[in-house]
Formats: structure tokens, sequence, C-alpha cells
């Protein structure tokens, strides 16, 4: 409702709109956002992946891990070994 209200759009017009252009809900479209932000960090940094998830905007780290290993395959700590 509030990404709608800033388009200066109706919620019901908004949602379409907004899926024709990213091909996901905004819901979707912010946890892949933050999922990303945290590979890259997972990747570049040592902070402790609790760090990470706090640092990306989760602030439960078991739903960051099943959410990133929903979008990644594998763990969070799976995915530091690799990099």
């Amino acid at each position: 409702a509030r990404l709608a209200k800033i388009a200066a759009m109706a919620p019901s017009t908004f949602l379409p709109v907004f899926r024709d252009a990213t091909g996901s809900s905004p819901i979707e479209y912010l946890l892949r956002v933050r999922i990303t932000k945290a590979a890259e960090q997972l990747s570049k940094s040592d902070c402790a992946i609790s760090e990470v998830a706090l640092n990306c905007g989760f602030r439960d780290s078991n739903y960051f891990s099943r959410q990133f290993r929903k979008f990644y395959n594998c763990s969070p700590r799976e995915y530091r070994k690799r990099f």
C-alpha cells in the first residue's frame, strides 16, 4: 500500500504494473534484493551469518537461512564455503 501511494496509484493498479516491470510482487522483489545483498556479504566478509542476516533486514536468522536456501539451494554457510 505504501509503494502504491508513493507511485500515486491504487494498490489494485500498482501490483500488476509492478509485477509486469519486475516479474515478482513487491515482497518477492524485496526478498530477492535482500538475499542477493546477503550473498555478496557472505562471499566478501567474515561477519557471522546472523550479523549478515541482520545487516540485510532479517530479524530472524532461521527465517533468513530458510529463504536463502530457497533462493540458492544451499545454506548460507555452504554458500560462504564455496567462495
